[in-house]
C-alpha cells in the first residue's frame, strides 16, 4: 500500500507500508488512545481481587468500568466499577448443574427453539440475577431473571453483545 503525504515537509515523501504494517500502525494508535483506568478504581479491585490475573479493563457506553479477569475456583469473571470506585456487581459464567433448573426450565418452555449459549450469575452484594444469553429464530439476545421472579430481555443491541467480536456466520 502506497500513502501520499499531500501536505508536509519534503522529507516525508512517499511512505510504502504493507497491510500488516499499516495494521500495526492502527492497532499502536488505537491502544495509544484507550483511557486510563482511574487509581481509585484499580484499587477497589485489587483489593477485592487480590489473586486476579489476565486483568483486562473497557469504559462502558454507560459510564462503567469494567473489568474481565482469571481467578483460581471461578474461572473468568467479570466486575462493573462506577466512575467513584465502588463495586457495582461481578458475574461469573455457570455451567452444567450450577444453572438454576427452574429458569433452565423455564428458557426452555418460552423459547422451545433457542439455544443456551452462556449463563451468568450476577451478583450484586444484596442481590442475584441470573442472565442467559440464547439465539432463537437467529437472533441474539439475552433474558435477566431477577430474585423476586421477573425476567427482562437484553436486546441484541446492548453493550453486552455489540462489544464482542463475533467471527462466523
Amino acid at each position: 500500500m502506497r500513502i501520499l503525504w499531500i501536505r508536509g515537509k519534503r522529507w516525508l515523501g512517499q511512505v510504502n507500508l504493507d497491510p500488516g504494517r499499516l495494521l500495526g500502525c492502527l492497532l499502536l494508535l488505537a491502544v495509544a488512545c484507550t483511557r486510563k483506568v482511574p487509581d481509585t478504581i484499580d484499587r477497589a479491585f485489587t483489593s477485592k481481587f487480590l489473586n486476579a490475573r489476565d486483568i483486562e479493563w473497557h469504559f462502558s457506553p454507560d459510564g462503567h468500568w469494567l473489568v474481565n479477569f482469571y481467578m483460581e475456583k471461578f474461572d473468568y469473571m467479570t466486575a462493573s466499577y462506577t466512575l467513584d470506585g465502588l463495586l457495582e456487581y461481578f458475574e461469573l459464567e455457570l455451567h452444567g448443574e450450577e444453572v438454576p433448573k427452574q429458569l433452565m426450565d423455564r428458557v426452555k418452555k418460552t423459547y422451545p427453539e433457542g439455544d443456551v449459549y452462556e449463563v451468568y450469575e450476577r451478583n450484586r452484594g444484596n442481590s442475584t440475577e441470573y442472565i442467559f444469553e440464547l439465539v432463537d429464530h437467529g437472533r441474539l439476545f439475552g433474558v435477566d431473571f431477577y430474585e423476586d421472579g421477573h425476567s427482562q430481555i437484553i436486546p441484541s443491541d446492548d453493550y453486552r453483545f455489540t462489544s464482542r467480536i463475533l467471527v462466523g456466520d
